[in-house]
């Protein structure tokens, strides 16, 4: 069984994806290899590259090993079985594959997974992976399925498939310290987790990260009294400067963790170089 997404494309949607001036918008051929994928401890965003010719599928390491903050750890096992939601058939199909694992490295939040025969029957070129050039404070795209779920496009020719959300961020920083990843100004919600981060379009379109998690930050919980029916009680006796200080130093502040809009999305290099080092993928051209 084949992921074909090459019937869903019509020449509508490519006006819209190619034709319009936006600096960062996702290209059909980054659209239609990006699929909702499904482990054991729940679901999340994966993609696609063909790399040497070899085709290659890639996601969070913490979708298969449940680490959603650092340290991310390894994937010890060599191989793993997850479902990649089928994108043209109504309701929710999945695609069992037993992958080839390739860990691209100790805490690094990305893993490379290798099928066992083609997944893409006759694809759209993948996109390049690749940081080069990309600048800060530049516009980007992430794509996935926020919350294990994804919307359904009509086309033209009366097909459907299910297609990723595409969100808008900002580069804002990078960190090489020690891993190399990348900061993103922008609002990501979970089940992103795995899927790509877009620069430029067009032809000139490059994936250079992988989304990873988000940054929370604490805020101050207000609460607000219920409204009754019975008069409110009378207000308390007024109490000096010195007590309210007291008090106030003596208290205890209730705080909740919010998304504080920073995204976090490792370089794809760490892709690259680890396909370099164990290219098991089938061949996309095989005889």
């Amino acid at each position: 069984m084949h992921l074909n997404y090459r019937n869903m494309i019509n020449c509508a949607l490519l006006g819209v994806l190619l034709v319009q001036p936006v600096v960062a918008q996702p290209t059909t051929n980054l659209l239609t290899r990006v699929s909702m994928v499904e482990s054991p401890l729940g679901r999340g965003t994966i993609f696609s590259l063909d790399v040497d010719q070899r085709e290659y599928w890639i996601t969070a390491k913490h979708i298969l090993n449940g680490r959603q903050h650092p340290p991310f750890g390894s994937i010890k096992s060599k191989s793993e079985r997850l479902k990649i939601l089928n994108p043209n058939l109504q309701g929710e199909q999945w695609l069992t594959v037993d992958f080839s694992v390739i860990d691209p490295g100790e805490d690094v939040d990305i893993v490379v997974l290798a099928p066992p025969h083609l997944l893409l029957s006759n694809p759209l070129p993948s996109v390049t992976p690749s940081a080069a050039g990309v600048m800060l404070g530049g516009n980007c795209e992430f794509l996935g399925f926020p919350h294990g779920g994804g919307w359904r496009a009509t086309f033209d020719n009366g097909t459907s498939a299910w297609m990723p959300f595409v969100k808008h961020c900002f580069v804002s920083a990078l960190a090489t310290q020690d891993k190399r990843f990348w900061i993103l100004d922008g609002i990501n919600n979970l089940g992103f987790s795995g899927g790509p981060v877009a620069y430029l379009t067009g032809p000139q379109q490059q994936i250079f990260a992988v989304v990873s998690g988000y940054q929370t930050e604490p805020t101050d919980v207000i609460t607000s009294p219920l409204q009754k029916l019975t008069p409110p009680k009378p207000p308390p006796p007024p109490q000096s400067t010195e007590s309210q200080a007291k008090e106030g130093a003596g208290g205890v502040k209730q705080t909740v963790n919010v998304n504080s809009g920073f995204i976090i999305a490792f370089d794809i290099q760490y892709v690259i170089d680890a396909i370099h080092k164990s290219p098991i993928g089938p061949l996309r051209n095989a005889k």
